[in-house]
C-alpha cells in the first residue's frame, strides 16, 4: 500500500520505522533499499528525497530522540540530575531500536549526535581549556553509552544518572548545563 498526502516528517518516520524493524530480523548490512521502502509504503524517489544512506535514516532516529530531549529540557526547566534521568529514559524507552542500533555496529551514529548536541561542533564559542573538556567528556559519554548497550541497558535510568554524575567534574557540569540554557 502506498501512501499519500503525508508531510516530509511522516515519509521519514515511516522509513526510520521499517529500517528499525527490518534491522530486528536480518543484520543491517543485509537489508536493501527496496526492502524499507516496501516495508513502509512509500515510493523509491521518496527514500532518496530524504535519505542517502541507510546510516542517515539512524542518523534521523538518534537525532530525532535528541531533539525529544531538548524539548522536554525547555518545558521542565529541570536541574541537571532529572535532566540525565529523562536523557537515559528516552534512550530506555528505545530500548530494542538502540541495541540494534548497538549491535549492528551503528554506534559511531550516536558519538556523532553527541557531538552535535554536546558542543563540539562550534569550538569557536569556548575557550581550548573548555573545548579540550568538552571533547573528553563525549567521548567518555559515548563509552559510557556503549557499556551501557552491552549489558542490554541493563542499568535502570536513575542509576545511569548516579554512574554520570560520580564520574563528571562540577565545573563541566555547570558550563554544559548553562551552555545548553543559552
Amino acid at each position: 500500500m502506498r501512501r499519500k498526502s503525508t508531510t516530509s516528517e511522516m515519509m521519514k518516520s515511516f522509513i526510520t520505522e521499517s529500517l528499525l524493524l527490518l534491522m530486528n530480523q536480518k543484520p543491517f548490512e543485509e537489508i536493501t533499499v527496496g526492502e524499507i521502502v516496501q516495508k513502509a509504503g512509500v515510493n523509491r524517489s521518496t527514500y532518496y528525497r530524504h535519505f542517502e544512506r541507510k546510516e542517515d535514516i539512524i542518523f534521523y532516529f538518534l537525532d530525532c530522540l535528541s531533539e525529544d530531549i531538548l524539548k522536554w529540557d525547555k518545558e521542565q526547566k529541570p536541574k541537571f540530575k532529572e535532566h540525565l534521568i529523562n536523557v537515559y529514559q528516552h534512550y530506555h524507552s528505545c530500548k530494542e531500536q538502540m541495541l540494534a542500533i548497538y549491535k549492528n555496529g551503528l554506534a559511531f551514529l550516536f558519538l556523532d549526535v553527541l557531538k552535535k548536541y554536546l558542543g563540539s561542533d562550534k569550538p569557536e564559542d569556548k575557550n581550548l581549556y573548555m573545548q579540550y573538556n568538552i571533547a573528553f567528556h563525549i567521548g567518555g559519554t559515548f563509552n559510557h553509552f556503549l557499556l551501557w548497550f552491552s549489558r542490554d541497558m541493563a542499568d535502570s535510568p536513575e542509576e545511569m544518572a548516579e554512574h554520570t554524575l560520580a564520574v563528571l567534574p562540577k565545573e563541566l557540569i555547570e558550563h554544559l548545563w548553562n551552555m545548553g540554557k543559552k
